[in-house]
């Protein structure tokens, strides 16, 4: 667990210092999730379980950041850096490699596949990103701001979200005042 942590700290430590953001205590109450759950001893497990439930309510119900710890909570290796952490979801089993960075308003979890994600190592994940089923994101990739990933990416690469559409104004019904 300390480990972990030192590795986290060290992320944010460009950001000006780990403890004064957000996302590392977010972190950290994670970390200390899964630390209780590996306690041998219920008379240990039990106390320690409790004092994560209650660390666990600010960071879910005012950063909106859902992470949870346990046998079937997320598996997330050292250097989790959460740039902004706000409005985060991270499902039950998904694991995060090692040096990952995820912005505000990304989603990794169930989807129309069967399965949860498996995000490789050194992987930055942009703003309003959803990752969903069972995909696997190679290592040093990135995943562009608000694209939607259900089929597995390579290493090395970038997802970038498609073009825009552009239409003339007299084609749109919403735009002419008519129904839509």
């Amino acid at each position: 667990m300390f480990g972990n942590l030192r590795r986290d700290a060290a992320r944010y430590a460009a950001l000006g210092g780990w403890y004064s953001h957000p996302g590392f205590w977010a972190v950290a109450t994670y970390r200390l999730g899964v630390w209780a759950h590996s306690l041998p001893s219920a008379l240990l497990r039990v106390p320690v379980l409790i004092v994560y439930r209650l660390l666990r309510l600010p960071v879910r119900y005012l950063l909106n950041i859902d992470l949870w710890a346990g046998r079937r909570g997320a598996r997330i290796g050292p250097g989790l850096c959460l740039i902004h952490p706000s409005d985060i979801m991270i499902g039950r089993e998904v694991e995060i490699g090692e040096d990952c960075l995820i912005f505000h308003g990304v989603t990794l979890g169930t989807g129309a596949n069967a399965g949860v994600p498996k995000v490789g190592n050194n992987v930055d994940i942009y703003p309003g990103a959803c990752v969903l089923g069972g995909v696997s994101i190679g290592s040093r990739t990135m995943i562009g701001a608000n694209c939607v990933v259900t089929k597995d990416v390579p290493a090395e690469s970038v997802v970038v979200a498609q073009p825009n559409r552009i239409i003339p104004r007299e084609l749109s019904r919403v735009a002419r005042g008519g129904p839509a």
